[in-house]
């Protein structure tokens, strides 16, 4: 019998379930999902919005955009007074004066909460590689994921709403996968700083295809109408799809990024434009959620083209186990701590592109000396100290890039450049200096691409800095210490008082394999320790070498406030060490930035030691900031 109300009108049972209209309700799950990530992106800006603003205000935010050369001079000695009133020798412009600071009791109110924040997100879970922080964001992620796809949604007999959080996915996966994104400005992290949310929501993408693809086949085999999925076009389409989603997972893994990098970027580009043609044709609810990936790639593709630059290169082997390739005709355009993505044009390896980080600041900066040379022509290329890099040799291109710097050089193919170190006695009477030996290095062509990346902090804002790499790391953290000396050297010679660049105290550490991976970058090193020997400066440089093997000492020459030490270190007693020697200081409330780069057990090493300080320790330092390098595939 019917059910009828007061007015006549019928009046469905108290037990009727509407009809489920996943093609209405489920977009707007879809959209809802995109909603919450969009705004906890948002969030993560405005948290970083005082450093992004500091960063615009003193211009520094720009100068890592692009490769640049100008026909100008590189770093010039401190040979002179500043152009402004004397002060007294212990007072350097722009720096605070020696003696204990006094900190506002904002700063150590905030040293305390972000303290007491790093104890717990900066902890690195074994065997993961990622750190509390990171975690809590990814859970975040997946919570917000499957409640989105679970909430009053029949998947047994309807999963279709995997299905569109699926392609809801799809922007931010491109988003955080891009290398020239937006992002990296507004949330003040390189690409590679992003990238393991690009790679688990990836995998978050494929958990939830997998959820819709399976319950519908189980659906059709429960009612018996597994034939559709073998007659008709849309489920087909899908299956295909899937499947191709299914390869693009498999050639994303890690063995196959770290050993045949190149074969793994040119296929995961071909199989996700095959992907994105598919899954158009299997629904055409995608088509709105693959416009924004495609936009996002295609700006990315362009701001590339754009700061793409061809140039000559130099290399220089001073052993089998490195490679250093000197850039000349560049005067700027990057930051201390960013690196390029290169290819070098030799024996047909035109396609392979490796990422290098840049081992100097910019020529207006760097204190690094320029190379001697023996005609004008020469001279004129290697005005400055250009870019310098560094290719370890641990790889197919790395070995090949190796033999091809130390083979002989046909005529046309070297040039009359000073690469070579030689023994010689300096007339400071402290040190020996690594005098040039002119030689022929072997010129080759190569591709720039970048800048990218970048440390997340700036050092020169604290007084007290840490430097910890190990193996070739040591090219971020001495393109950092270039830097930082050179800044210092700069504002003094120019008679700068922007207090701007506070640092006074740097320990830099690097931890090798033998005595003569040191003479690597050796001088380098000297040419950081004679610019910042200058009393004037108020600064302190000290060099700690940590040697892993038992082999001769003998080859080094000495270099000014260094230490070599045969030993592995443990991180946290270094930092521990450094921490006593800051607190017995006078410069403990004047901050403490720990650069720490090479592989990633030194890097989560460094993470733990750090939070290990604790809030009050870092309240009373004066706030620790943390910045790591660990570049893996």
């Amino acid at each position: 019998m019917q059910v009828r109300d007061l007015d006549g009108a019928p009046v469905p049972p108290a037990d009727f379930e509407p009809l489920y209209n996943s093609y209405v309700t489920d977009p707007i799950f879809a959209r809802r999902f995109t909603w919450v990530w969009v705004a906890g992106t948002l969030a993560f800006v405005a948290l970083y919005s005082p450093k992004l603003l500091a960063g615009l205000w003193s211009g520094r935010i720009w100068q890592g955009w692009a490769i640049y050369e100008r026909f100008n001079h590189g770093y010039q000695s401190l040979d002179h007074e500043p152009i402004e009133e004397k002060r007294s020798p212990s007072h350097t412009p722009g720096r605070n004066p020696p003696g204990p600071s006094r900190m506002p009791v904002a700063r150590r109110l905030t040293s305390l909460i972000k303290g007491a924040a790093d104890f717990v997100q900066l902890r690195v879970v074994k065997g993961s590689n990622l750190d509390v922080g990171q975690i809590i964001v990814l859970a975040a992620y997946l919570v917000t994921l499957l409640i989105c796809v679970i909430y009053q949604a029949p998947l047994k007999s309807n999963s279709n709403r995997a299905g569109f959080l699926s392609l809801a996915q799809f922007p931010f996966v491109f988003l955080y996968a891009a290398k020239s994104s937006p992002l990296t400005l507004l949330l003040g992290r390189g690409y590679e700083k992003l990238n393991f949310l690009h790679r688990w929501a990836g995998r978050a993408l494929f958990l939830t295809a997998t959820i819709h693809g399976s319950l519908w086949i189980n659906f059709y085999i429960r009612n018996n109408q597994a034939s559709i999925l073998l007659t008709e076009d849309k489920e087909r389409r899908g299956e295909a799809t899937y499947a191709l989603l299914c390869l693009i997972v498999l050639g994303s893994l890690k063995p196959v990024r770290r050993f045949a990098y190149n074969y793994f970027y040119a296929f995961h580009t071909l199989a996700t434009t095959a992907f994105f043609i598919s899954i158009c044709y299997h629904t055409p609810y995608a088509v709105p959620w693959v416009v924004p990936p495609v936009a996002f790639y295609t700006f990315d593709f362009l701001v590339r083209l754009i700061r793409m630059r061809f140039k000559d290169a130099y290399l220089e082997a001073p052993d089998n186990l490195i490679t250093l390739i000197h850039i000349p005709d560049v005067s700027g355009g990057w930051i201390a701590g960013q690196h390029v993505r290169i290819r070098i044009f030799f024996e047909g390896r035109v396609f392979e592109q490796h990422p290098l980080s840049i081992l100097n600041a910019p020529p207006t900066i760097s204190t690094f000396a320029n190379y001697p040379s023996t005609s004008e022509k020469v001279e004129f290329e290697r005005n400055g100290s250009g870019m310098m890099l560094a290719a370890r040799s641990c790889g197919d291109w790395s070995d090949a890039l190796n033999r091809l710097a130390r083979s002989d050089l046909p005529e046309d193919k070297g040039s009359s450049i000073a690469l070579l170190p030689v023994h010689g006695t300096g007339g400071s009477g402290h040190e020996d200096i690594h005098e040039l030996e002119i030689t022929e290095g072997r010129r080759v062509g190569v591709m720039i691409d970048g800048p990218f990346g970048g440390p997340s902090i700036d050092f020169a804002q604290s007084e007290n800095v840490l430097l910890i790499s190990g193996g070739s790391g040591a090219t971020f953290t001495l393109g950092i210490l270039d830097d930082l000396v050179g800044r210092i050297v700069l504002d003094k010679r120019l008679g700068k008082a922007s207090g701007t660049i506070r640092t006074r105290k740097i320990h830099f550490v690097w931890c090798v394999k033998s005595y003569g991976s040191i003479l690597w970058f050796m001088r380098q090193f000297q040419a950081v320790a004679k610019a910042a020997s200058d009393p004037s400066l108020d600064l302190e440089v000290h060099f700690r070498f940590f040697v892993t093997c038992f082999c001769n000492p003998d080859v080094l020459p000495t270099l000014r406030n260094s230490q070599v030490t045969q030993t592995k270190p443990v991180i946290s007693d270094v930092l521990e060490e450094y921490i006593g020697d800051v607190v017995a200081s006078d410069s403990s409330r004047g901050g403490l930035a720990v650069g720490a780069s090479g592989p990633e057990r030194l890097t989560s090493e460094a993470r733990n030691a750090v939070a290990n300080i604790g809030p009050i320790m870092a309240s009373r330092l004066g706030g620790v900031e943390l910045h790591t390098e660990a570049y893996c595939l």
